[in-house]
């Protein structure tokens, strides 16, 4: 569960909170603040480019492979428009020592989330012990004149029976037709993406693996039923579910992996061929387009052909429906209606996974019981081809498909290679499902893209011994988002995406949100380029545990992203109260230089009062300004048995600038429980910043139980700018 607000400086922007400006000044990084207009002699350029590579198999007029092409031979021609080759490499499988085989090791198996953006962060193809692991140039020698064969299992489509079959004969080929420069990898998909084996030329250990895939453990989930009863099986039920948001589900979950797997590929510059068996995947309309989409993209920027096999083999339809399952009941068992349902069915199936082998540059192998023609296939196809790469002369993101020539100007020979690929495509021509995906794999990338700041802080107050509120604020330097971009009709956008992880790897909670900013909340002119845009959420969560907090922000004129990534352990403070200590139990110090209206939330003790603190990030303040503090006191110690909730608590906050005292607050006496349903004492302190010369400082809270003998001194260091013109400082607010 959680809370969140925002807080404009202008007006609400929603029902659900509020959004929160402050000066640029006082916020942003204390080493990378937010950077004012004014500072128009910085200047940051900033460029991409994107090799687009292409693998060539080139015949003479007898089907012999041509092993000597120049790259003064060959033209690519994109669109019909002429490219400049920039790589060329000429892969000689044949040419591969018999003892390629030792050059090979067994990489660790590992466990990725199914269908996750989190599977990007598998294991990749391991190089061997005297390679250095973060060398591009060891990676590509690894790998050079080897033949990478990836075998995947989907065992979420296919029956018991089919996963033995599929097993037998991949064991077959591993002991019979694997070659030396055979590197195969072996993974699957059951209850989760498993990386069961990475490349490796060692045949005991990819009959090991393929030993232990139990045909049981097969999941077998067909297609469901769309809830027509007419044309099914008489299985004695009164009606047929409607499976159609299953179906959709399952499909996605089966080409999401496979994007994965792809995604985990990338980093291998050489052709790869996926082997992928399934008994077919059946996408529901147009509901899995985009995933299928985004499936063979990530293949063809891998550089992975898949070869896809129908694991049910040559399938017979009688009329009426086989022996394994009950008659066809209704009205299409008469007149051919069910048997057009069954073949049609069927062809779905197919056409899915023959649609990625041949938009990535492979086969499909259907109604077939015999796998070795696959195999067979795979090992022809990158005997021998030439790497070749461009960069693209258009520079347009538009996602719209690029078809790809290649002409050799030798006589007699003729050339293979994929026929085009999609362009990658900007924020203005992504949908909304695009959209939301390219947040989530930002907010899960293992290097974030970082055009955007982004800034995070956080903190827990207890609300019982079993449940913890943990504020978080997010911040934003305004000058770094644009108010025009490509539309400059459009109203900027911002989105925000967060989620909180517990230790497990479990994902406990979501929050999406999108902020327009119109004149009205930006401020006229430029002022947006001199405030910050600040984010205010909640958490609501179990002390005792560590927690992984990840937020991902996007501008929407020009696409620029960002994210920030932290570790929160709430401490049990119940649990550690009863052990012997003189350490006085609080929760973090919050700071902030704005204290706003707010409606009271019962899950946020920040509220009670009827205002809120609007936390600082940074804590960088300006002379002109004051300092908020807002920390809790727990189960102080109650002074006598008739004194009720009377205590004698003592705090205030010291500033060091090195080791020099400066300045330090009177005397704070709390002498109440000021909230009894936490037991916990609520401290506010307002300092004025105007004592103080600009500077470095560490403030010091000082909290000292007299009654209980227990005490806590935590530090927060701080930054003090010089005061600014009370023009640039004012910072007016609606709440709603």
């Amino acid at each position: 569960m959680r809370r969140r607000s925002l807080f404009l400086s202008a007006i609400a922007l929603c029902t659900v909170g509020l959004i929160t400006w402050a000066v640029a000044q006082t916020t942003g990084s204390a080493n990378s603040s937010a950077k004012p207009a004014a500072q128009g002699n910085i200047v940051t350029f900033k460029a991409t480019t994107e090799l687009v590579l292409v693998n060539l198999t080139v015949r003479d007029k007898n089907g012999n492979l041509v092993k000597d092409l120049k790259p003064s031979e060959i033209s690519i021609y994109e669109d019909g428009k002429l490219q400049h080759i920039s790589s060329f490499d000429f892969e000689n499988i044949d040419a591969a020592p018999a003892t390629a085989s030792a050059a090979a090791a067994a990489g660790p198996a590992g466990t990725v989330e199914a269908g996750s953006p989190a599977a990007k962060k598998a294991a990749a193809p391991a190089p061997p012990a005297a390679a250095a692991p973060n060398s591009a140039a060891a990676t590509a020698a690894q790998y050079r004149d080897h033949r990478l064969i990836v075998l995947y299992f989907d065992l979420t489509t296919m029956q018991p029976e089919d996963v033995q079959n599929v097993m037998e004969q991949a064991e077959k080929f591993v002991q019979t037709k694997m070659q030396p420069a055979d590197l195969a990898a072996i993974t699957t998909l059951g209850d989760s993406l498993q990386v069961n084996q990475d490349f490796t030329a060692d045949k005991a250990s990819l009959m090991r693996v393929l030993r232990s895939l139990n045909p049981a453990t097969s999941s077998g989930f067909g297609a469901g039923g769309d809830g027509t009863t007419d044309g099914t099986a008489d299985n004695g039920n009164s009606f047929t579910a409607d499976d159609t948001e299953f179906n959709v589900a399952n499909a996605d979950r089966s080409l999401e992996s496979m994007q994965s797997v792809c995604d985990m590929l990338a980093g291998v510059q050489q052709k790869k061929s996926m082997i992928y068996f399934s008994s077919g995947i059946q996408r529901s309309g147009v509901d899995n387009e985009i995933t299928l989409r985004s499936a063979v993209n990530s293949c063809v920027k891998a550089n992975t052909a898949i070869y896809s096999v129908d694991a049910q083999g040559l399938q017979a339809m009688p009329p009426g429906g086989g022996a394994t399952g009950g008659s066809v009941r209704g009205a299409s068992a008469f007149n051919g209606g069910a048997q057009s349902s069954a073949f049609n069915s069927q062809f779905a199936q197919q056409e899915t996974i023959s649609t990625l082998s041949t938009d990535t540059g492979g086969k499909p192998f259907l109604d077939s019981n015999d796998f070795g023609d696959v195999y067979a296939k795979v090992q022809q196809d990158t005997r021998s081809y030439y790497l070749v790469g461009y960069t693209s002369t258009d520079h347009a993101q538009d996602g719209k498909y690029r078809k790809i020539q290649v002409k050799i100007s030798r006589p007699g020979v003729a050339v293979t290679a994929r026929p085009g690929y999609y362009a990658p495509r900007d924020i203005n021509h992504l949908n909304t499902a695009d959209r939301q995906q390219q947040l989530q794999d930002e907010l899960n990338a293992d290097v974030s893209d970082h055009s955007l700041d982004l800034y995070l802080a956080d903190g827990y107050l207890r609300l019982n011994p079993f449940r913890y509120y943990v504020p978080v604020s997010i911040v934003i330097p305004g000058s770094e988002i644009p108010l025009h971009g490509v539309n400059p009709k459009a109203t900027p956008e911002v989105d925000i995406t967060g989620e909180v992880i517990d230790q497990t790897g479990r994902k406990l909670d979501h929050i999406t949100q999108t902020i327009k900013l119109t004149p009205a909340v930006a401020g006229p002119g430029q002022q947006l380029q001199n405030k910050n845009l600040q984010f205010n959420s909640g958490f609501l969560l179990a002390p005792g545990q560590k927690y992984q907090i990840r937020f991902a922000a996007r501008e929407n004129q020009t696409g620029q992203m960002g994210a920030f990534e932290t570790v929160l352990t709430i401490p049990n403070i119940d649990a550690d109260a009863a052990k012997p200590s003189h350490n006085l139990a609080m929760s973090p110090v919050l700071v902030g230089s704005q204290l706003i209206a707010a409606r009271r939330d019962d899950n946020n003790p920040m509220t009670l009062s009827g205002s809120t603190l609007v936390m600082d990030v940074n804590h960088v303040f300006s002379a002109g300004q004051h300092m908020y503090l807002y920390y809790e006191v727990y189960d102080p110690k109650i002074v006598g048995k008739a004194s009720g909730d009377a205590i004698n608590l003592l705090t205030n906050v010291a500033f060091f600038h090195g080791k020099v005292k400066v300045y330090e607050s009177q005397l704070l006496a709390t002498e109440k429980v000021t909230d009894p349903s936490r037991q916990a004492a609520v401290i506010q302190i307002d300092i004025p910043l105007n004592q103080l010369k600009p500077g470095y400082y560490l403030a010091q809270v000082n909290a000292v139980d007299a009654a209980a003998g227990k005490f806590a001194f935590p530090r927060i260091p701080i930054l003090i700018r010089p005061a600014q013109p009370a023009s640039s400082t004012a910072v007016s607010s609606i709440t709603n």
